[in-house]
């Protein structure tokens, strides 16, 4: 037969519970910072990268010899800068907007005012019972928040490879032209 838990086993319990969620908002809020961290170097280098795909060659290209002049048109190198523009654009766009403030699962505590008037007379299980209802609701805040900064940062991502892509074909198609 199974011993039944005692109350010192509870408190134990309890103890672990509230120790486990305690660590949990940290590691979810590091995990933010990084995302955070990451969103700002794909913002970085999409504007960085913004300014060259501004001097990568358009609609005309121009080769000339001692002897000759030839002038060609490039209406793909166009499209492509063009194309690179908007999508590094969005990227910068879409991570901003991810490295926006929002609330974070540790507004959900309680203050410490509100603590003297509703905690003095709990035990201290029946205390971190209280904390753990909190903690698991600024988790639960925690993992939505990180979750919607790692859906950006991959759209982000997408379509800043998409803009280097295409910026590497247009160096690509005018190198070839010249």
């Amino acid at each position: 037969m199974i011993n039944q838990p005692t109350q010192k086993s509870y408190s134990q319990i309890v103890t672990l519970i509230f120790e486990n969620a305690q660590q949990s908002i940290k590691d979810l809020d590091s995990s933010i910072n990084v995302f955070n961290t990451k969103l700002s170097a794909v913002t970085g280098f999409s504007v960085v990268l913004i300014k060259f795909v501004g001097d990568l060659p358009d609609q005309s290209l121009e080769i000339t010899s001692s002897h000759w002049s030839i002038s060609l048109s490039c209406y793909s190198c166009s499209l492509f800068k063009i194309l690179s523009l908007i999508l590094l654009i969005t990227s910068t766009l879409i991570s901003l907007i991810a490295l926006l403030p929002k609330k974070r699962g540790n507004d959900l505590l309680i203050s410490p005012a509100e603590q003297v008037k509703k905690c003095l007379e709990l035990s201290e299980d029946e205390y971190k019972l209280l904390f753990i209802n909190q903690y698991d609701r600024a988790i639960e805040s925690l993992v939505k928040l990180r979750d919607w900064k790692a859906r950006r940062l991959n759209w982000s991502g997408i379509t800043f490879v998409g803009a280097a892509v295409l910026s590497a074909l247009d160096l690509l198609l005018a190198t070839l032209l010249t």
